[in-house]
This record gives C-alpha cells, sequence and structure tokens, in this order.
C-alpha cells in the first residue's frame, strides 16, 4: 500500500510518498513500457484484455482484423508490451468506470483512450478523475494520454495533433494518443522525448505555424512539427499541468522530470516492502542502514544522469509520530529542471 499524506495519520503498513515542488525519493530502477489501450474491438467481448508484444500476438482474440491491430502496433513502437482492454464495438461511460475498476489491480505505465468528440467528455473526465485517485490516493504513478483534453494535470498528456503515415494513413490526435502512450511508456527516468522521431509519420495534420506552437506549448499540449530532415518530430515532451504554483513548479510539467519522481516513487515503495517492513528495528541502528540504502540509490541515479547534484547530506531518517513510523527527508534535483525537489516520505 502506498500514497501521499498530509499528516501521520496512516493505518495500513506502506510507504507514504509526498511529491513537491522541494520534496524526497526513492532506490532501484524499475523496468518501464507497459500501455493500456482503451479500445473498441470488431472482435471478441467486452471486458477482455489481450496482452500483445511485438514478437508475441497470440493473445489476440480469433478473426482479429487490421484495423483492430492499428493502434497496438503504434503504441508498439515505443513500448514493450500493450494490454488491450476490449471495449466491445461501443462502449459508454459505464464500460470505461468498469475497466477503470479492473485496471486497478494492473500493472502498468501509461493509458492511451483514442477517442474525441463531445460524446466522449464524460468518459475523459472520468479518465482524469481515475488518474488522479491512482496517484494521489493508491500511489499507482501511472500517465493517461488523451486528446484536446485540457486537464492542467501532470498525470495527464494532452496531444492536439494528427499525423500521417507513409502509406496514406491519416491517424486523428485522438488516435495519436496511442503512439505517445507507448513512447512515454517506454521512456527511461533519464531520458526526454523531446525530439523524439515518429517512426512510419510524414506529415502532420494539421500543420501549426511557430507562432501557434508557443501557444499550444504553453497551453500544456503535446505537439508535432516537420524538422530540418523531414521528420515528424515531438516539439517537447510536457503534460497538460499548465497551472504552476510553489507546490508544482514549471519543472513538474515535464515528463521527464515526472519519470524520474514517479520512478523514484515506485522504486522506494519496493525496497521498502521488501526489505524493511518488519524485518528492520526503528532505531538509530535500523533508520542509518535505511539511509545508506537511500544514498546508494540516489548516487545510481545520478550516474543514470536521471538526478544531479546529489549528496549523502542530502538524506535525513527520522523518527516519525508512532512507533512503527520514519520519516524521510530527501532533496533531489532533477537533470531537466534547474530547482530541487524535496520530497517527503512518511513510512510506517
Amino acid at each position: 500500500m502506498a500514497g501521499t499524506w498530509a499528516s501521520q495519520n496512516k493505518i495500513l503498513p506502506g510507504a507514504y510518498i509526498n511529491f513537491l515542488t522541494n520534496a524526497p525519493l526513492s532506490i532501484t530502477v524499475g523496468d518501464r513500457g507497459i500501455v493500456v489501450l482503451l479500445q473498441e474491438m470488431s472482435v471478441g467481448n467486452a471486458g477482455e484484455m489481450y496482452e500483445i508484444t511485438s514478437t508475441d500476438k497470440s493473445q489476440y482474440p480469433e478473426g482479429i482484423r487490421d484495423e483492430d491491430k492499428l493502434l497496438v502496433n503504434e503504441a508498439l513502437k515505443g513500448a514493450q508490451t500493450v494490454i488491450v482492454y476490449n471495449l466491445g464495438s461501443s462502449h459508454t461511460t459505464d464500460m470505461i468506470t468498469a475497466a477503470l475498476a479492473t485496471l486497478k489491480t494492473v500493472n502498468f505505465n501509461t493509458l492511451a483512450y483514442p477517442y474525441d468528440g463531445a460524446e466522449y467528455e464524460a468518459n475523459k473526465q472520468e479518465i482524469a478523475r481515475w488518474v488522479k485517485a491512482m496517484r494521489e490516493e493508491e500511489g499507482a504513478k501511472i500517465q493517461a494520454v488523451m486528446a484536446n483534453y485540457d486537464a492542467d494535470y501532470e498525470g495527464i498528456i494532452n496531444v492536439t495533433q494528427g499525423v500521417k503515415l507513409t502509406d496514406g494513413t491519416e491517424l486523428t490526435a485522438a488516435q495519436c494518443t496511442a503512439w505517445v502512450a507507448g513512447i512515454t511508456a517506454g521512456a527511461n527516468i533519464n531520458q526526454s522525448n523531446t525530439g523524439r522521431k515518429y517512426v512510419g509519420a510524414i506529415d502532420i495534420v494539421p500543420r501549426m505555424t511557430k507562432s501557434e506552437m508557443r501557444t499550444a506549448i504553453t497551453n500544456g499540449k503535446f505537439i508535432f512539427k516537420v524538422d530540418s530532415s523531414q521528420n515528424v518530430t515531438v516539439v517537447s515532451d510536457i503534460n497538460s499541468l499548465t497551472s504552476v504554483s510553489a507546490k508544482k513548479g514549471k519543472q513538474f510539467t515535464k515528463n521527464r522530470v515526472i519519470r524520474t519522481i514517479d520512478g523514484i516513487n515506485n522504486d522506494i515503495v519496493e525496497i521498502f516492502e521488501s526489505n524493511y517492513v518488519g524485518k528492520v528495528n526503528n532505531n538509530a541502528d535500523g533508520r542509518s542502514l535505511l539511509r545508506a540504502t537511500l544514498i546508494e540509490y540516489f548516487n545510481e541515479l545520478q550516474r543514470l544522469n536521471a538526478i544531479q547534484n546529489f549528496a549523502p547530506e542530502d538524506v535525513t531518517v527520522s523518527p516519525g509520530k508512532d512507533s512503527d513510523a520514519i520519516v524521510i527527508d530527501c532533496y533531489i534535483q532533477p537533470v531537466d529542471s534547474v530547482e530541487k525537489i524535496y520530497i517527503t516520505i512518511n513510512l510506517s
């Protein structure tokens, strides 16, 4: 169990982590690369899930058509695995709610919802609410990719352009969410997708002027451009957050920073639950052991260029309010940012 905290009042054992513009961190670089694709299918049954990789497509339902594979193939240009959640031949908000309930226990990095228009707005709102609850209450550091949805939240990526592929196929902004979800899931915590080439794309629909691009980026929109070599590339690897504050600074708009912070969160939870819960005394020696582990982890992140300017004195481990609780204060500076992020971690 994990999540964020405002006061030391948790009951369930777990790692409760707050990530603020100035706050703490983590411990073994985790694997990424899993996309969930919420998709209407012409075959199979609503509610079924199919795990597809570039080398194993055996889980597709019988009679699968090329049009059912299109977005999966786009996602696999960046992802290791795509989990297709079958929405049936059409879907409602109730179907989305049921899908999200099922996905609460599924391990993945990004979710793509490739539908746009007035009839889908309620579904987008439901997904956005769910992602926020998963990130802030359940501690599941995931992101969702949707089209033309100004969520103003770091957990939602807002795609607003489509592309034209080499075979003449035009993908809408909604369909491009699959590709964006794939490269976002597949990117390492020390990697930005800014300038990432959209393999197989030859043009953008619609194109933008430089002035329009600047406005779009300011408004938290994930957009493309055609570069000097006539490649379709990502203009800036950002999410939909635009309301920056002292709590969430501008660096929180960058997906690379979010990947770093989310990776740290996930790693700390895994290490704490695997090696410390019920196994280490909450005394000076036990806290010193945990601190040493954290320092080792952050040094590894620094070696990977995920963070910078880290020093051992940036980590403190102190007794918590309860006898079984500890509070960790760490200070990190993601390489993508210029200000240190301070993270408070409450373990009990």
